[in-house]
């Protein structure tokens, strides 16, 4: 292994001051890079005296190194690390934070925060030492295990900065039911797609420096980001001479900033994927010698377009022809330093499976993989298994165990248990049958996500609710027991969560922080929360370690930096690694290529097959294909006419931050409504929409659906096309933040039957409720 560090790739950390300068002037850059207000938000004077101490970023999870002024155990100034592979384009670059990462100041000394340990009693919550509460969480655990088994219990943690949570309740408790993101509620069909066609789950990302034409598939770079990584090094790869592409049916902040925006109908982006695909076969712009001797069902894939021409598929787009043509030519042409970046836009609604299958197949069709300026094989660093280091022998007692999804017939309507398993709308079913008794919730709250409105129901039924959490919302309300965390500024964090992708394309890194500040109150890190219940439990012995960090050592066994040598650096550059990984591994599929088609894919063909029994209109097939939208989700009529979305905004990390008050004022100050008592979310509509329905800016209106109907506010603009709305995810009944309209309240259990992704599509209709 190479080593390296910040300071061998000439990396150099600015003063204070000079920060904030430079964090200022990069406002200039766009909505995507973090800033502060102006220069009166600072407190200058604590400023100069104020010590430095670093954090990664964990309000969005994605681990932006933070440089934190700390004055008297005070945060007074955060900002972005230069250099860091996350939080800036890469060696010698800039570091800047976004909003989020900006606000994550404001939560450390936020006083709203719950702070001390929670349990219930009489039917009603109250306060309790650690210790007691630890004791308390056994109890339950011990009986529920008893009296129903440890496979009725829901491990519904996400983005812990360890892995102990499932160590503790798959190996330990033995519960085979584990549900987080990723795969379930955010992208899960581009994340199965991704995964049996050999991109992986993580091939959204493109190496961007290198690229020399940019499509970004239904994302908004510039606001919704994996770390500031990716829209700096968008801007640096446009600086280059690189053509950005957006499709979108919004034009959002990525699509002003785009040489083509493509104004796609919603969900027919299978359609448009499937006539470049057509272009580029018919005008025999693909890598021959890649799909020759990498890839499996070409052939096939070959007659699925030959009739997909873009007038076709003009036809469902409602783009031009010339346009499609355009841009499956530049795309075959710029390969393979061409990449597409796809994520939720493509991955949130019912047919996303075989959209964003469609999708990918182009990559595999002009050989941009794992090639400099095309998707990435990103590599993580070598960390050890702490248990291995320790020689723990530890138990798998969630082993043998069959998730009630695949044990029980009630489910076999459900074809996607056999590729995914548990989906997370079916969860309030399996309560209402018995299968699923209690829950552990870190760092999320599934009322965001889905079927609220039968979660909150369930949430009544369940007998062991468990909470690892900084603010009151429904699931703490309703938990047995509730556990404060620490945020990430205040403990010592190495991140193990998502550590590949970044500004460093040829080099695998590692980032690590300790404690910039003392924890709020009486709260505990996630890791010495969970090694609480693991004592109290009876299983001490499985985790001697004393602390996160002691942890950390041990994870970084295999890697020749200490925990202490890289939070001092706050990140490290290890060792190279080259492109076309492929060469040496092949594929990680059934057939150890690139597959057009799944039909080796067992558990995917399974289900296609019950899908395609279910749905006789449409005959599945496991390739790319054109599935219409409403082959599986609803689609507006009459009644409600409009398409109506959730979104992600630059200001939010999905409920971390709705609460607190900066972020939210720059969100109001954006719509222009920052004069407004209101401090919900926003539906954004089309003017032409907004006339029809006598609706204006400021109107409170209600959102109908089939399935229920919330209020908020709406914001009338142009940026969003005639019949198609959408309103900010986070906020309103269930979240922490009230205010607003929970946009998945008006959401019953629609799903992608293929993965299990929730359909955050739904038709709806809006009229004006009234209000000021």
């Amino acid at each position: 292994m190479s080593k390296s560090n910040a300071g061998e790739v000439a990396l150099s950390r600015r003063s204070l001051l000079k920060v904030s300068g430079a964090t200022l002037g990069a406002m200039s850059l766009g909505g995507c890079l973090g800033v502060l207000d102006d220069e009166t938000d600072r407190d200058l004077d604590r400023l100069s005296d104020a010590e430095v101490a670093y954090g990664n970023c964990w309000m969005c999870h994605h681990a932006c190194g933070q440089e934190v002024a700390v004055n008297d155990g005070t945060i007074v100034d955060i900002t972005g690390v230069d250099g860091h592979p996350r939080s800036s384009a890469g060696p010698g670059r800039e570091g800047t934070l976004c909003p989020k990462g900006l606000a994550e100041m404001e939560k450390a000394h936020d006083p709203d925060r719950i702070t001390q340990p929670y349990i219930r009693e009489d039917g009603e919550l109250r306060q309790a030492d650690w210790d007691e509460a630890f004791e308390y969480a056994a109890t339950r655990l011990k009986a529920l295990d008893e009296q129903y088994g440890a496979e009725t219990f829901l491990n519904a943690a996400s983005w812990a900065t360890t892995n102990l949570h499932e160590i503790v309740w798959g190996n330990l408790y033995g519960t085979p039911e584990r549900i987080g993101r990723g795969r379930h509620v955010c992208f899960g069909g581009a994340h199965l797609s991704g995964n049996l066609m050999g991109v992986g789950a993580d091939m959204r990302f493109v190496d961007y420096q290198n690229a020399d034409y940019i499509i970004a598939w239904g994302r908004n770079l510039f606001e919704s980001f994996a770390g500031q990584w990716e829209p700096k090094g968008v801007l640096e790869a446009l600086d280059n001479g690189a053509k950005l592409v957006v499709v979108d049916p919004q034009h959002t902040p990525t699509a002003q900033k785009a040489d083509e925006w493509l104004p796609i109908e919603p969900r027919t982006d299978g359609a448009l994927a499937l006539a470049m695909g057509h272009v580029i076969v018919e005008e025999n712009l693909y890598d021959e010698a890649f799909v020759e001797e990498w890839t499996y069902g070409f052939e096939r894939y070959r007659e699925e377009v030959a009739d997909k021409t873009p007038e076709w598929a003009s036809e469902r787009t409602g783009l031009e022809p010339g346009v499609i043509r355009q841009i499956a030519v530049e795309f075959a042409e710029a390969a393979p330093a061409a990449g597409i970046a796809l994520w939720t836009g493509v991955g949130q609604y019912a047919e996303s499976q075989k959209a964003s299958q469609a999708v990918f197949a182009l990559n595999g069709l002009v050989g941009n993989i794992d090639r400099p300026g095309g998707l990435r094989f990103w590599r993580g660093p070598p960390f050890s298994n702490p248990f291995e280091v320790r020689d723990i022998d530890l138990p798998n007692n969630a082993a043998g165990k069959t998730p009630a999804l695949r044990k029980y017939e009630e489910y076999e309507k459900y074809p996607f248990r056999h590729t995914t398993g548990i989906g997370h709308n079916q969860i309030p079913e399996m309560v209402e049958n018995g299968h699923i008794r209690g829950m552990y919730c870190h760092y999320d709250n599934p009322l965001t996500d889905g079927n609220t409105q039968a979660w909150l129901e369930a949430l009544e039924e369940m007998e062991l609710i468990i909470t690892v959490d900084a603010y009151w919302n429904e699931l703490t309300r309703h938990a047995d027991v509730v556990f404060p965390e620490a945020i990430q500024l205040e403990k010592d964090t190495l991140i193990d969560y998502a550590p590949a992708w970044s500004a460093y394309h040829e080099n695998r890194w590692v980032s690590a922080s300790k404690a910039a500040v003392e924890p709020q109150g009486n709260t505990k890190p996630g890791f010495d929360i969970l090694k609480g219940i693991a004592e109290a439990m009876g299983w001490g012995e499985y985790i001697p370690w004393q602390s996160e960090a002691e942890y950390n050592e041990d994870m970084l066994a295999n890697i020749d930096y200490s925990f202490e040598e890289v939070a001092q650096e706050n990140f490290v550059i290890l060792d190279e690694f080259g492109y076309e990984q492929w060469k040496d591994s092949g594929f990680s599929t059934a057939t150890g290529k690139f597959q057009f088609y799944l039909d080796e894919e067992d558990g995917y063909r399974r289900s296609i097959e019950e899908v395609d029994e279910q749905v006789p209109d449409v005959d599945l097939h496991t390739g790319p294909q054109w599935v219409p939208p409403g082959t599986f989700g609803d689609t507006p009529d009459g009644e409600y006419p409009l398409h109506f979305y959730d979104t992600r905004a630059v200001f939010f990390a999905f409920g971390a931050d709705q609460v607190l008050d900066h972020p939210r004022e720059q969100y109001a100050r954006k719509h222009g409504l920052a004069s407004e008592e209101y401090e919900g979310n926003y539906l954004v509509m089309n003017t032409a929409d907004a006339d029809e329905r006598g609706i204006e800016t400021g109107d409170m209106v209600t959102v109908a659906t089939e399935k229920g109907d919330g209020e908020v506010m709406a914001y009338v603009s142009e940026r969003t096309p005639p019949g198609f709305v959408t309103a900010e995810f986070g906020f309103g009944q269930g979240n922490s933040k009230e205010d607003g309209m929970n946009t998945m309240i008006v959401h019953d259990g629609q799903t992608d039957p293929i993965s299990s992704q929730v359909d955050r599509h739904i038709a709806a209709e809006v009229r004006k409720t009234g209000g000021d």
